[in-house]
């Protein structure tokens, strides 16, 4: 695959993307068929939280910003 930046935790990946959309979807999709317990679930968009950040694509520089999860209990 033709990735510019890979990150991972555990279970959570992060790439971003410069060929087509649909080819990325087909080889999520295709990843999906590799084991029938192993299902891959995927966001594609301009801004997406990985972990407790959430990363934007601002005309192609990523910045980033803290994300608290909706479900987080605030804690003081």
């Amino acid at each position: 695959m033709t990735c510019e930046y890979y990150g991972r935790y555990i279970d959570d990946v992060f790439i971003t993307w410069n060929k087509s959309e649909n080819v990325l979807k087909q080889i999520l999709e295709n990843a999906n068929t590799w084991h029938t317990n192993i299902k891959l679930e995927y966001k594609i968009g301009k801004s997406l939280p990985f972990l407790d950040i959430l990363l934007s694509n601002n005309n192609g520089t990523l910045s980033t910003s803290v994300y608290h999860k909706p479900a987080a209990e605030p804690y003081v």
